[in-house]
């Protein structure tokens, strides 16, 4: 029913008719990662198909949107002359797989981009441990049981699921995370050294976030361990400041800008970000961005490869932004 709504409002003109009339606010795009294998099937709002990102591309590049930087939407804003028609592509996390499934694509349209990274995998390189969990339960589909020399010890000869399992390594530290992937690799029949070698659930090395800086892609802040919301204040502070200074190292350049890990923050958090001079901060509500929104509360449009090709357009063209409105 919602395609055929879409197809008759894209038909009757609704979609042209919603740019024209939004054509004042900022597309602010988000992605995540690149699937290497079959990662888009685990999770499409995270791993999206690298034809599907060519096509958005091309899309955004046929339909003559401008491609501007955080950096020119911020200095735009505060002149209050932010250009017509104008899009922000951000990237969140920091998945390996972008180097060829993403950064080809942005820089072939001569499109800018923003690369929100999250520090702490990008200096422990091995595959991300709790996305890592759920896939291999998710691909095949039964429990895990620790082998008599395992070294979960307490946990010898029982059966565990995804969520049992990652609560015990949670109690244990992060130091077990690596034996025990590799030790579910191998009961799985999976091989974590193909998947570094792949690319697969990997974030990039800090060679490959200079390279990608030196050609162009703003690199900007996440937090170091992929958290905010969820801690106190001098932890959330820390989290900025620890990934601030990773990316000063492999930049050189002092990030300004903020993504909230699942987009989630308290509001007493939001002095945090001027404490420490962040010009704007993105979330993931769903909306098209406007000068009302507050700095550090910026909606973005969420595209993934669960969305279709209409939807993708009825987003961007403003038509769904306008209908919420109406709902609202």
């Amino acid at each position: 029913m919602k395609a055929l709504i879409l197809r008759l409002s894209k038909v009757l003109g609704l979609f042209y008719l919603a740019r024209k009339l939004t054509a004042n606010k900022t597309r602010v795009l988000c992605y995540h990662g690149i699937s290497v294998e079959d990662e888009h099937l685990f999770r499409p709002g995270l791993f999206m198909q690298k034809s599907t990102f060519a096509r958005r591309m091309q899309l955004l590049k046929e339909w003559n949107f401008t491609s501007i930087s955080l950096d020119d939407y911020i200095d735009q804003r505060e002149q209050g002359v932010v250009k017509k028609n104008a899009m922000v592509i951000t990237i969140d996390d920091g998945w390996q797989a972008i180097l060829e499934g993403m950064w080809p694509q942005i820089r072939a349209c001569q499109f800018q981009a923003t690369l929100y990274l999250s520090s702490y995998f990008i200096q422990h390189r091995r595959p991300v441990f709790k996305v890592a969990v759920f896939y291999l339960f998710w691909k095949h589909d039964g429990l895990f049981k620790p082998a008599q020399d395992s070294c979960l010890v307490e946990y010898r000869g029982k059966e565990l699921n995804a969520e049992m399992l990652l609560e015990v390594v949670k109690q244990l530290g992060s130091d077990y995370e690596r034996p025990i992937l590799l030790e579910l690799c191998a009961y799985f029949g999976e091989s974590s050294d193909a998947w570094q070698q792949k690319g697969k659930f990997m974030f990039l090395s800090p060679e490959q976030v200079a390279e990608l800086h030196n050609q162009g892609l703003a690199i900007e802040l996440h937090t170091h361990k992929h958290r905010f919301s969820e801690v106190g204040a001098e932890e959330a502070r820390q989290e900025l400041q620890r990934n601030q200074k990773a990316i000063v190292e492999m930049t050189g350049k002092r990030p300004e800008h903020f993504c909230y890990p699942r987009g989630e923050f308290r509001e007493e958090q939001l002095a945090i970000l001027n404490d420490l001079g962040i010009r704007s901060a993105t979330t993931t509500d769903n909306e098209l961005c406007s000068d009302t929104h507050h700095i550090h509360k910026l909606p973005r449009i969420m595209d993934n490869d669960s969305i279709s090709e209409l939807e993708f357009e009825a987003e961007v063209s403003g038509f769904m932004t306008l209908l919420r409105g109406l709902g609202r």
